[in-house]
């Protein structure tokens, strides 16, 4: 009878766990809720309107601002000089007018004429206006240009050459430099001072 007894009290007491473990196992969980965190990603906020409207405003204060230095800004006198270059049929320097605003465009024009070569660069150029003196320096291509021409060749380049800046400049005399050290030719010239104009 005692073991009968104990045998129900723990048969009792298993139940009791059981049904103990059973709910706790059975009980729904919960999820926690979600964490929000904020994207480093995010894009920034949109500026209101009144900083949107100020922006414009400031955009377009600037466009006016450009556009009126754009038309205060004086364009480049043109003028018309005359061109020194070699006639290919007659093989004589002869001459005729050009359009130019700068020294450079005066050198392009040699270019154009063949008179100098494209990898032909002008350095520098400047204009004593009281001696009325002409400093031209250019590249060694040019140098090089002069003295595979042979004799009569390099006194033509270098006639169109002397002849359409003094001219076109109103001066007297020019000093030729090849990357600032006198030019020197093939024949062995040496023109370390100044030219005035080249008779053919």
């Amino acid at each position: 009878m005692k073991k009968r007894r104990c045998l129900l009290i723990c048969m009792a007491v298993m139940v009791c766990f059981s049904v103990i473990f059973l709910a706790g196992c059975g009980k729904d969980t919960e999820e926690p809720d979600e964490i929000k965190t904020e994207d480093p990603e995010k894009e920034e906020e949109e500026p209101s309107d009144s900083e949107s409207d100020e922006s414009d405003e400031f955009d377009q204060s600037a466009e006016i601002l450009e556009e009126e230095e754009a038309s205060t800004e004086e364009p480049s006198e043109t003028r018309t000089v005359t061109l020194y270059y070699v006639d290919d049929q007659t093989a004589e320097v002869t001459g005729k007018s050009v359009e130019i605003q700068n020294e450079r465009d005066i050198w392009n024009a040699l270019i154009e004429n063949g008179i100098l070569t494209e990898d032909c660069e002008l350095l520098s150029l400047s204009i004593s206006e009281g001696e009325k003196k002409i400093d031209l320096d250019f590249n060694a291509a040019t140098g090089d240009r002069i003295r595979s021409m042979g004799t009569t060749g390099e006194t033509q380049i270098i006639g169109c050459i002397v002849n359409t800046y003094l001219e076109a400049y109103g001066c007297d005399g020019i000093r030729l430099t090849e990357e600032g050290q006198p030019l020197q030719t093939s024949h062995g010239a040496n023109y370390d001072g100044y030219s005035g104009m080249v008779a053919f």
